[in-house]
Order: structure tokens, then C-alpha cells, then sequence
């Protein structure tokens, strides 16, 4: 009877991991596009005329664009059901490939990042929690990370695969983006494949995305939002305006090599969310402040010294940091969040990391341009050291709680 059973969950576990990985891929591949346009900035900028200050207003139009699609239809997949809401993202995607093809000035630029941010918006809650109701068996433990690999992963291999098509390919302001037109025809055939994770909910009604947080996981979740908030706003500084410090502070020139130095933050936060996962929650908890204090601490030497085997340290010891946090935030909201509100606390937590995705990298532009880019980014790194330290004090007063806490008697326990 055992061995019956452990075969049928076997048999379970292997059809849903399949659809689980073609999620991830979709994810993947949706993330991607988003950071695509990060090595193209330099020949907008030859090619329209703007400044820094521009650079970092259309980064930051991607981020409202992610910020109205969540607000706006955060809680639709729990209402429409999962597979509707990831073929809207994906259309979207594709949608802000076209308007990126089409554009010959500044202003139709801003239009397609806002689209861009719109498919992010639309798909990455949506996604992630799709992927973690999908897993069954031993993938439903690694369901959170695989959705945050796939995420991070995606951002990562959007700026290499970019600077790749700039180097060898032509027309890279046209090619790039029927690459990645190509890639979601593929990402809607699989979502069109794919079971559906949750039903539609006839008795409930779409709405804007409520801004609440269960109270249940009320603590977890500022001490994630603040450190989910610090962190994505060393990967939005990389994403932005790691080309810039790489040609005027560092001496690297070449797009691969920027855009390798652009995305050490991410490999640093794919191998933090690997390494997380062999962590106790106190040591992982720990290990992300410490990290993420540490890179922008090398981060400041950076930019003092000038080099670029730094900077490209900067990026992998913060974003482990960064990796880590993200992880256990995401883990915590999903498994932790009532059943009904998972995509919402899901959007509600991405929310808060893509302000913090776009905003102060906003803000580091406008600093660029009154005090410098030296002095703008030192300022930034004492800034996201701040937020950490804070995030570290909740961490402490958590902990005590837990601990002053009663432990339950046999007695007092469930049956």
C-alpha cells in the first residue's frame, strides 16, 4: 500500500513538473525583456540626444507601468483565474517589443517602457504564485525559489543577451526586440498548454488591489518590504546606471563587458537564493543584512578607487544579499498569506520592491547631475546601508518576540 502510494504521488510529482518548469521559462523569458533595453541606452542616448537624467526617467517609466499593473490587477488572477491573467502579461511583453520597434524619439521610448512595465506588472505576482500552486510533491518546497530564480534570472539574461545581439548582430534597435517577440510566441503557446491552478471565482468582483496586509503575516512582511526595498534598489542602481559608472568611473567600454558588470548583481542574487536554501532562517536572515552592507561598502571603495574587478564585486556580494531577502520574503508571503489573498499580498510585496526599482535610481539621477556621479552614488550606498540597519532592528525585535514568546504545552497542542 506504501509503495502504491509513493507512486502515485511519483506519477503526480512528474506531470506537474513539467508545466512547473514551462512557467518558469515563461517567467523567465517575460523578465527578460524587461531589462533588454539596459545595453541599448547608450545608442538612444547618440541617437535622441538625452542626458543621464533621461536615462533614469525612462528606466523609471518601466517601474510605473509595473506599479499601475499591480495596483490595477493585482487581485484578478484570484478572481479570473491564473492562465487569463499570464496571457494578458505576455501580450503586454510583446506589445512593448512593437512599440520599441516603432520608436524614433524620446516620448515613444517612455510609452514602451510604461508597456513593458505593464507585462512585468501583470505577470510576475501572477507567475510566481502560479508556479508555487503548480508544484506538488518535492517541488512544492522549491517552488518559491524556482519562481525567484526564474525572475531574477530573466532580468539577468536580458542585458547579456542584448549586448550580444549589439556586438554580432544587425540593427540591434530592431533585432533585440524581434528576438524577444519570438520568445513570447513561445511563452503563450506554453501558458495555452498548461493546466490551470485555480479556477475562476464568479462570486467575486474585479477591483483595484486592496493595500492590506494580513495580520497574520503583518511583521514578516515589513521586515522582507524593507529589506525586499534596499535590495531591489541596488539591482534598480546596477540595472540603470551600471553602464554610465562603467565608462566614466571604471574604464570599461566595450557593451559585453558593461553588461556583464551590469548583471553581477543578478548572479549575485541567483547564487544567494541557492545558498539561502542550505541556510537555517536565523543564519539566512543574518547572512542577507551582512551581504548587502558589505557590497555597498565595496560599492563606495568603488567608486573612489576606480576599478572595475570591484564594482563587478559590488554587484555579486550585494546582490547575494539581495538574493537571499528576496527568497525568504517571497517564501514567507506565499506560504504564510491565506489562500484567497496570495496573488494580492504577492502584487502588494512586488509593489513595494519595484519602487524601490525605480524611485531612488530617480532620484540618483538627479543627484548625478547636481553633485556627480562619485558623490550621487556614495550617498545612495549610505542610504541603502540605513534601510538595512533598520530592517536589522526589526529583525532583533522578531526574534525576541519569538522568544518571549510561550511555548505550547502537549496539552495545548492541536490534536
Amino acid at each position: 500500500m506504501s509503495h502504491s502510494n509513493s507512486s502515485a504521488s511519483d506519477e503526480r510529482v512528474g506531470t506537474r513538473a513539467l508545466p512547473t518548469a514551462g512557467l518558469a521559462v515563461v517567467l523567465g523569458a517575460v523578465m527578460l525583456g524587461t531589462t533588454m533595453p539596459t545595453p541599448l541606452y547608450s545608442t538612444y542616448e547618440r541617437e535622441f540626444g538625452f542626458s543621464l537624467l533621461t536615462v533614469t526617467i525612462v528606466y523609471a517609466m518601466y517601474a510605473v507601468g509595473v506599479l499601475a499593473a499591480l495596483i490595477g490587477l493585482g487581485t484578478w488572477s484570484d478572481v479570473l483565474g491564473r492562465r487569463p491573467i499570464l496571457a494578458l502579461g505576455v501580450v503586454f511583453s510583446a506589445a512593448s517589443d512593437v512599440v520599441f520597434l516603432l520608436a524614433d524619439d524620446t516620448a515613444v521610448l517612455l510609452v514602451a517602457r510604461v508597456v513593458s512595465g505593464l507585462s512585468a506588472g501583470v505577470f510576475v505576482g501572477t507567475a510566481s504564485v502560479s508556479i508555487i500552486e503548480m508544484a506538488r510533491g518535492r517541488l512544492a518546497g522549491r517552488a518559491p525559489v524556482i519562481a525567484s530564480l526564474a525572475t531574477i534570472g530573466g532580468l539577468g539574461l536580458g542585458p547579456v543577451l542584448a549586448s550580444m545581439l549589439i556586438t554580432w548582430a544587425p540593427a540591434p534597435l530592431h533585432t533585440t526586440y524581434w528576438v524577444h517577440l519570438g520568445l513570447m510566441a513561445v511563452a503563450l503557446a506554453i501558458i495555452v498548454a498548461v493546466p490551470e491552478t485555480r479556477g475562476r471565482h464568479r462570486e467575486r468582483s474585479l477591483g483595484l488591489m486592496p493595500v492590506r496586509v494580513p495580520e497574520e503575516i503583518r511583521a514578516f512582511f515589513l521586515r522582507a518590504a524593507l529589506l525586499g526595498f534596499a535590495g531591489f534598489a541596488v539591482m534598480g542602481l546596477f540595472t540603470a546606471l551600471a553602464p554610465t559608472i562603467s565608462a566614466t568611473i571604471v574604464g570599461v567600454h566595450s557593451a559585453i563587458g558593461a553588461a556583464l558588470l551590469t548583471v553581477s548583481v543578478m548572479a549575485g542574487s541567483l547564487l544567494g537564493q541557492l545558498a539561502g536554501r542550505a541556510l537555517a532562517r536565523e543564519a539566512a536572515d543574518i547572512l542577507a543584512i551582512v551581504a548587502m552592507i558589505a557590497g555597498m561598502a565595496v560599492l563606495v571603495i568603488t567608486l573612489v578607487v576606480g576599478r572595475w574587478e570591484l564594482l563587478a564585486v559590488a554587484g555579486i556580494v550585494g546582490g547575494a544579499g539581495q538574493g537571499i531577502a528576496f527568497a525568504r520574503g517571497l517564501q514567507g508571503i506565499a506560504t504564510g498569506a491565506p489562500a484567497d489573498e496570495k496573488a494580492a499580498v504577492t502584487s502588494a510585496y512586488f509593489v513595494i520592491t519595484y519602487i524601490a526599482i525605480s524611485l531612488p535610481v530617480v532620484a540618483e539621477g538627479f543627484l548625478s547631475r547636481a553633485v556627480g556621479v562619485k558623490t550621487a552614488g556614495i550617498t545612495f550606498a549610505a542610504v541603502v546601508i540605513g534601510l538595512v540597519a533598520i530592517a536589522s532592528l526589526l529583525l532583533v525585535r522578531e526574534r525576541r518576540a519569538e522568544a518571549a514568546r510561550p511555548t505550547p504545552t502537549t496539552a495545548d497542542a492541536p490534536a
